[in-house]
């Protein structure tokens, strides 16, 4: 059997012909899927499958080389540092052979000045003693003296030709070593050209993660602002101005010696960035987070600020503003908004704060009050029971009364109002905002 043939089996084996029944409306067609094509659908998953682990090997791989890279560069730069000092001791040991050649030079020169002079005296001699016989012995003696000082001289010559020899050798091998020198530099130079090369790409690859970096918080800048941007509106819905909700920050408290507490000081020296892209970056990084200081303020300001609702199920039973009394029938001023439902609805702080009365109140009957910091407080009267006390602090739908008909009241409701420094204002624009708020804050928890 051929492995052509073998294939085939193969493919008719794990590949068979399926069919899928595929209904629309009221009909129901029939589509054929061929081994040929479920055997294109695998062979594509098994590319992507190979194409992901690639790149994922590739990557990490590149990692490596750069890492690798870094070291061979360090090695490089010790090994140029080594060269250099192996140079500059072998240009010192050169300058002392040039030295003692100098010298040895001066001393050649002096011997062959002393050896002129013996000549001169031999030729004195020698005219001596063809004038007087009687001086011959002399002469000769002269001359034995002059022979002794002549083989000295040789001596000496001799010896300062077998050290120009070795002079000569010395300075070969410095030769030698200085050419090796120079080409082990030469490599070194080429090493670091490569390895400058490779710098300079990682550095472009830095400013590239640089410009990310700006981009990214460009946009969380962008979506900060739009996030100020509706928490602002959230605001006008309720009435309440920007100056009215963000708490300015606190002046230090002075100490008993009129030392400012926690003072700072220091000289002022003034950043100059390396270049001006970091100037740049600098300074969209500091309006980031400027907005997002922005941004945290009012939403921890959002988030003290009364916008939940007092109950789950309630009904509005009478308006705030200008009402006709329930009691009377006379004209008056409502100051809060009654809403009304079953005797013993739970009763829920609409923001976090502190109790800051939890009793009997008058006309109010059973009430609570919360302080909700920077002037803002809330009031729920006629209660039919107070679950809290004085100086509890509660949080957002935190239960504190159970709704009835306390003091001047004509049946189940709780009479709820809402303070901005002594003033009171609707409730019902908060509690609408508080729907927007909510709504958005579930918008976002169902997309995550």
């Amino acid at each position: 059997m051929s492995a052509f043939e073998r294939g085939r089996r193969l493919i008719e084996k794990w590949f068979p012909d399926r069919h899928i029944l595929v209904r629309s409306n009221d009909s129901v067609s029939q589509v054929r899927i061929g081994k040929y094509a479920q055997l294109t659908l695998a062979s594509v998953g098994v590319l992507a499958i190979t194409w992901t682990v690639g790149v994922s090997g590739y990557s990490w791989y590149l990692d490596q080389r750069l890492t690798a890279r870094e070291e061979q560069l360090f090695r490089s730069e010790l090994s140029y540092n080594q060269l250099i000092a192996r140079v500059t001791e072998s240009q010192r040991r050169f300058g002392e052979i040039t030295s003692q050649m100098e010298d040895t030079h001066r001393n050649l020169l002096s011997m062959a000045e002393k050896n002129l002079m013996l000549q001169a005296r031999v030729q004195d001699y020698t005219s001596k003693l063809a004038v007087s016989e009687k001086e011959k012995v002399q002469i000769s003696a002269l001359r034995t003296s002059m022979d002794n000082q002549m083989n000295a001289l040789q001596t000496q010559i001799d010896g300062i030709t077998n050290r120009n020899l070795a002079l000569r050798d010395e300075l070969e091998t410095v030769e030698t070593v200085m050419s090796r020198v120079m080409r082990e530099r030469d490599q070194a130079m080429q090493r670091s050209k490569k390895l400058q090369s490779e710098l300079g790409e990682a550095r472009q690859r830095i400013a590239d993660l640089h410009t990310i970096q700006k981009q990214a918080m460009q946009r969380v800048a962008e979506t900060a602002d739009s996030t100020i941007l509706e928490l602002e509106s959230v605001l006008e819905m309720t009435g309440l101005t920007m100056d009215e909700v963000i708490t300015p920050p606190m002046k230090p408290q002075a100490s008993g010696s009129g030392e400012v507490a926690g003072g700072v000081g220091g000289p002022f020296v003034a950043f100059e960035p390396e270049n001006p892209e970091d100037e740049q970056f600098v300074n969209v990084a500091l309006a980031v987070g400027d907005r997002m200081d922005q941004l945290v303020s009012l939403h921890e300001r959002i988030k003290r600020t009364p916008l939940g609702e007092p109950a789950d199920s309630y009904y509005l039973s009478s308006s705030f503003g200008k009402r006709k009394d329930p009691i009377n029938g006379k004209w008056a001023f409502h100051s809060g908004v009654d809403l009304a439902g079953p005797m013993k609805t739970p009763i829920y702080a609409t923001a976090p704060g502190k109790v800051v009365f939890a009793g009997w109140s008058g006309k109010y009957g059973k009430m609570v009050e919360i302080d909700h910091g920077n002037g803002l407080r809330t009031r729920f009267g006629h209660l039919y029971k107070v679950l809290v006390k004085k100086g509890d602090e509660v949080n957002l739908k935190g239960k504190i009364a159970l709704m009835g008909s306390t003091g001047r009241s004509t049946g189940s409701h709780v009479h709820y109002e809402v303070l901005v420094h002594d003033k009171q204002v609707d409730p019902i624009k908060f509690i609408e905002a508080g729907h927007y708020v909510f709504k958005n804050e579930q918008e976002t928890a169902d997309n995550d």
